[in-house]
């Protein structure tokens, strides 16, 4: 994959001063954005010593750009620039300067480019616009904001169907979610792809730096989380820490997806060779029809947090249920024998019994929409007792655990069940993680029950995933540590 360095200093001597100085990383272009300095230099001769390709960019407001001059001011920096000896011109799709330029540039290649900084249209309105700038210069380059799943499918459909053209392009999805876009560049087919010097000197939003992408190369093992909400998730700071340490050459994102985005998730996976992700609320049980094989914990579970990508298999595991057991151990909790009560129905849940029936604990569920607790009931046949809201006021139980959303961070900071069930020397667990201790182990702590939140469960789960993606076992430490210090 080709990198090109995007420098965005605000004057011409910074500007070279660090061209000279990326030259040691070895990029494969460099791009001078000119419009982000202060004012725009006399002399452009200076930037020759620099033997790599450079842009000249100047990059109008509307772009998203600083530059506020006239196109006649433009077309004379941009025809200085190509005799200064700048191999490519980036010129606006929408601007006059194309038709202009003509012979002036010499053999300088122009970048038709198109930005959208609110949002990405469907495919085959990309590939119009890739077309349209193609027939205008020498590379066709388009930009949009990515706010969903089905933004990113486009952007990859569209860039699979303009490949079959043979023209060179640059495709790129702005944002944190079109971050997946500029690491897996040469994939999409792109001539190039925009990093930026280092962290906190990028030049577009979900811009990374050059290290990393050279750290990532041209195959990096790319992991993520779906779920929606994800502004809760600290997943992808345990597993990048993991990364690291191992100098594995992977990347965990986020993949926020709504239910009706999950087959536009899936077929990114597919198509551009994910290894795999998690599964977070509200989808443990939305994915299973959109696996192709369940692992015995799945299965077990009735749910999926953790998707594999077998050469274009997808399988489906439960890392929650190791997780559950994880933090029954530390906790020092036999569960043989106890009255356990569940609050939730959803994969969390799920996880909690499969693991409590199996070590011989009586499980008791209660959940607002009762119809699900009795999906849930019926799925495992075994001995669960359904109990109503009113029922568990009148019942003592050794084990409490919050298998409900309530509490976590973007959710209501509500109680779904009265806190006389807490007593002393109970087992309380709260599923959560994130705040390290809701209001449901508050209470419960002062009336005197023992306490864990979902961190332990949390890192547990994830160090199962990471091991099934890559093969390796992660360092318990690396991933604890990167937890807590996220929640500090």
């Amino acid at each position: 994959m080709k990198l090109c360095v995007s420098i965005t200093e605000k004057n011409l001597e910074d500007a070279l001063v660090v061209a000279r100085n990326i030259l040691s990383k070895s990029p494969d272009l460099i791009e001078i954005r000119f419009d982000l300095m202060d004012s725009l230099p006399q002399r452009l001769d200076v930037f020759k010593e620099i033997t790599i390709p450079k842009i000249a960019t100047l990059r109008s407001a509307h772009h998203g750009g600083k530059f506020k001059g006239t196109d006649d001011e433009k077309l004379k920096f941009m025809i200085k620039a190509a005799r200064s000896g700048f191999e490519l011109l980036d010129i606006e799709s929408d601007s006059n300067l194309m038709a202009k330029l003509g012979d002036a540039v010499g053999n300088a290649k122009i970048i038709c480019s198109t930005h959208d900084f609110n949002g990405t249209p469907d495919a085959s309105s990309i590939i119009e616009l890739l077309v349209r700038n193609a027939a205008r210069s020498d590379i066709a380059k388009v930009a949009f904001q990515v706010n969903s799943i089905r933004d990113l499918s486009s952007i990859v459909d569209g860039a699979e169907g303009f490949k079959e053209t043979g023209n060179e392009f640059v495709i790129i999805g702005m944002g944190e979610l079109g971050a997946l876009t500029r690491i897996l560049a040469s994939k999409l087919g792109c001539a190039f792809t925009y990093v930026a010097v280092e962290p906190g000197k990028e030049a577009a939003p979900g811009q990374l730096d050059i290290d990393t992408m050279k750290f990532l190369g041209d195959d990096p093992v790319i992991t993520g989380i779906t779920g929606f909400p994800l502004s809760h998730t600290i997943s992808p700071l345990l597993h990048n820490a993991v990364f690291r340490a191992l100098k594995i050459p992977g990347r965990y994102l986020t993949f926020p997806a709504k239910e009706d985005e999950l087959e536009d998730l899936i077929n990114l996976v597919i198509d551009l060779g994910i290894r795999g992700f998690n599964v977070t609320i509200p989808h443990k049980e939305n994915i299973i029809p959109y696996v192709d094989k369940m692992d015995s914990s799945a299965l077990q579970t009735g749910a999926v947090n953790t998707v594999l990508n077998k050469d274009g298999t997808l399988v489906g595991y439960n890392t929650d249920l190791y997780g559950v057991e994880i933090t029954f151990k530390k906790n020092g909790v036999e569960p043989f024998g106890k009255e356990v009560l569940i609050i939730g129905a959803g994969g969390a849940a799920r996880a909690c019994c499969a693991y409590l029936l199996d070590k011989g604990a009586k499980v008791y569920v209660v959940n607002r929409t009762r119809e699900r607790a009795e999906a849930l009931v019926k799925d495992f046949r075994k001995e669960i007792e359904l109990l109503d809201m009113a029922e568990i006021e009148q019942r003592k139980f050794d084990v409490i655990i919050n298998c409900t959303p309530l509490g976590m961070k973007g959710f209501p900071d509500t109680m779904l069940v009265d806190t006389k069930i807490f007593s002393q020397g109970q087992f309380v667990f709260d599923t959560i993680y994130n705040p390290p201790k809701t209001k449901f182990l508050e209470i419960a702590e002062r009336r005197g029950a023992i306490i864990s939140s979902g961190l332990g469960m949390l890192v547990a789960q994830a160090e199962k995933a990471f091991e099934i993606w890559t093969g390796v076992t992660p360092p318990h430490e690396i991933m604890m540590a990167a937890a807590q210090e996220a929640l500090t």
